[in-house]
């Protein structure tokens, strides 16, 4: 069984009725847990949030007390700092990761519309019901997540006796992406017009190669502006700090809290340089296509 499902339900049997009540009934984290294609409820999630903050938080606490006892620093300050901002900082990550990872579906979908759209208008020109082609879709390993997608609405034709009219309608809210829920939609109205489906698919896999050309155009330009502001910020501006501190250090230097000019030159050095790495890989990520 999946460690993180396990551990959810777990948690849900002991923080689920408090938190049910306070966070259970957001619409707006509803929509984006199914966006995230995160197969579980919002109290769920927050219960499995709380049992991670639980565990992580002493965790922090003690490693953070070790290292400046190691160094040789006061440690109070330092890690009451800590205790107070480890589960501020996991109650901020595990609140919007849901976010996050229903845009990174967003992107995998429309990078992969432009390629199934015509797999899906061959299969409708040879006379496939809609329903049968979806669920060709879903068994497909060529689509990512618009086949975890298609996995979805067959589920719910199938298993649970809706009309695949009646689906197609509902995902057109449930879908993070934009592009596919004015497809789903367009589908839709369709099959309710007595419509051309096969002209209609044919029609919107033109506009979203078009589309798909001017995507990877735009990213290519705001990858050369990426790559410019990283040796303008974390590389430059990382040396310009260090230098500053040298200096100061030279004449007499300074503390914050527990920390004389060195050790902030230190972590300058092996914290703020990945941690501004880091943080452009996140940004190049958030617009990256993906395969």
């Amino acid at each position: 069984m999946n460690v993180a499902l396990t551990l959810s339900r777990l948690a849900y049997k002991v923080f689920g009725p408090l938190l049910d009540s306070m966070l259970g009934e957001s619409p707006s984290m509803r929509t984006k847990i199914r966006q995230a294609n995160i197969r579980i409820t919002v109290g769920e999630y927050f219960s499995y949030a709380a049992l991670i903050i639980m565990i992580t938080t002493p965790a922090m606490v003690l490693s953070v007390a070790l290292l400046m006892s190691v160094i040789g620093k006061d440690f109070l300050l330092v890690t009451i700092f800590s205790f107070f901002l480890t589960p501020l900082f996991m109650f901020v990550f595990f609140y919007i990761y849901p976010s996050y990872l229903a845009d990174s579906r967003k992107r995998a979908i429309d990078s992969k519309l432009p390629f199934a759209v015509p797999y899906m208008a061959a299969m409708a020109g040879a006379g496939v019901p809609p329903d049968a082609v979806f669920d060709s879709l879903a068994r497909s390993d060529l689509y990512g997540e618009i086949a975890e997608e298609a996995k979805n609405i067959t589920r719910d034709s199938k298993f649970f006796g809706k009309d695949i009219v009646t689906v197609l309608h509902d995902y057109t809210k449930m879908t993070p992406s934009r592009r596919f829920s004015e497809l789903l939609m367009g589908i839709t109205t369709t099959i309710r017009s007595g419509g051309d489906l096969k002209m209609y698919l044919h029609n919107e896999a033109e506009n979203m190669m078009v589309e798909y050309r001017q995507m990877m155009k735009d990213f290519a330009e705001n990858l050369g502006l990426f790559a410019e502001s990283y040796i303008t910020i974390p590389v430059f501006g990382t040396i310009f700090l260090v230098i500053v501190m040298s200096v100061m250090t030279m004449m007499g230097g300074g503390t914050l809290g527990p920390l004389d000019m060195t050790d902030m030159m230190v972590m300058v050095v092996y914290l703020g340089i990945p941690g501004l790495s880091l943080l452009f890989l996140l940004l190049i990520d958030s617009i990256i296509p993906e395969e």
